[in-house]
């Protein structure tokens, strides 16, 4: 778990079909931020992140041009896509964190996500200036992620499990292994 000073935040980059999306930023105070990238707001052939940010929907750039933020919770369209219930529970206390930390929970999950998205930590480097300018005096930090176990995330009620095809089975992955599943 980071432990994040006063103005410090940790940024993902998210990605669909290799498009930048845009940035997850979390902040020490519980604040999530999603800001969109310029190349996909104005890029008509994007792929579809939200059926809200599609091309065709009446109010899709204005709703795109200014940040999505919410505190603690992520956006609806970023917290739907993380387990619920007992699977939630299990991934919360296997990384020691609150189940409504959800900006955790998905950096965690963020290459095992259902669908497409990708989330993916930033170095502070690389983390573009005008995102920082945007929210005051905040300073990216490293998130360092807790070793990689039980990754799998799918909404919804019941309890399932991410597995990838290969070699016609459906394996299991924890980390960067993974086991065949039989049947």
């Amino acid at each position: 778990m980071n432990s994040l000073g006063a103005g410090e935040v940790t940024v993902l980059r998210l990605t669909l079909h290799g498009w930048l999306v845009g940035y997850l930023a979390g902040f020490q105070d519980g604040r999530n931020v999603l800001t969109f990238a310029d190349e996909y707001r104005s890029d008509a052939g994007r792929p579809t992140f939200s059926l809200i940010t599609h091309p065709g929907f009446p109010i899709a750039e204005k709703l795109m041009a200014e940040p999505w933020s919410r505190n603690h919770k992520l956006h609806p369209t970023l917290s739907n896509l993380l387990p619920e219930g007992s699977l939630r529970e299990l991934i919360a206390q296997g990384l020691k964190v609150h189940v409504d930390n959800e900006f955790h929970l998905f950096s965690y999950l963020g290459e095992d996500l259902p669908g497409a998205l990708i989330a993916k930590p930033m170095e502070p480097d690389d983390v573009p200036a005008g995102l920082l300018s945007a929210h005051g005096r905040a300073k990216a930090v490293k998130f360092e992620l807790t070793a990689r176990e039980n990754r799998f995330s799918l909404a919804g009620v019941q309890m399932k499990f991410s597995m990838k095809q290969q070699d016609g089975r459906y394996n299991l992955s924890k980390g960067d292994v993974s086991w065949r599943l039989d049947h």
